[in-house]
């Protein structure tokens, strides 16, 4: 009995103290992204491009093919609907397994949020071919001029470990009849860079508005508005 009830309470003392983390974690993360950070000034230029946010995620989507870069040839596995006007592609960064085993929140297993949240496995790219997102809830359009747009398209490819051909590297097999594929991407996701967290990272690379810490999407979305 001694031993259970010593087993019980060590159980508990993590369980406390996880519970203690999470909540500066939160406490911490909401208080930085407050802290507004301003890009330099910009002339925006055409063409656009977006942040989309949901509850948890952000993503960077611009134009498919424009003056500065041909992303379809950059990543073509992902590419599903090229003939249709006004394609867009839109960037996420990630833990690989997460995004691969966690398509809905109702996916959502203890184990892979566990995983995500100590960080340490594969990233990936995830590439998406999209429709136009001009006025979809969610998204909003970023002030860039062609220099912050070409930073910001710099950020990308820099993101992907591109072959020697100037193409991606698939990091699991894209699935049958879709317009989304995962690639081989630098850095590790950690508590402290997040997906959001890169995409803070690459609209301050390009100019842009920025929280000074923003691991949830409000953090990453207010600034721009």
């Amino acid at each position: 009995m001694k031993a259970l009830r010593l087993a019980l309470a060590i159980v508990a003392a993590l369980a406390a103290g996880l519970l203690g983390l999470a909540v500066l974690y939160v406490g911490v993360a909401l208080a930085l992204a407050l802290v507004p950070l301003n890009g330099r000034a910009q002339a925006t230029s055409d063409p656009p491009a977006y942040v989309c946010a949901t509850l948890t995620h952000t993503d960077i989507v611009l134009p498919a093919r424009d003056e500065l870069v041909d992303w379809t040839a950059v990543f073509p596995d992902s590419v599903l609907v090229a003939f249709v006007p006004n394609l867009h592609v839109a960037f996420g960064w990630g833990d690989l397994t997460f995004y691969r085993e966690t398509p809905s929140w109702a996916d959502l297993r203890f184990r892979t949020a566990i995983a995500a949240l100590f960080g340490g496995g594969p990233s990936a790219l995830h590439v998406a071919y999209v429709l136009d997102p001009a006025g979809v809830p969610g998204c909003t359009r970023l002030a860039l001029d062609r220099e912050g747009r070409e930073a910001l398209i710099g950020f990308i490819r820099a993101t992907a470990a591109l072959d020697p051909a100037g193409r991606g590297v698939l990091a699991a097999p894209p699935g049958t009849g879709t317009h989304e594929a995962f690639y081989v991407a630098r850095g590790t996701y950690r508590p402290w860079r997040t997906c959001n967290v890169w995409t803070v990272e690459a609209l301050r690379t390009a100019g842009a508005p920025t929280a000074l810490w923003a691991p949830f999407s409000f953090g990453v979305m207010w600034p721009l508005v």
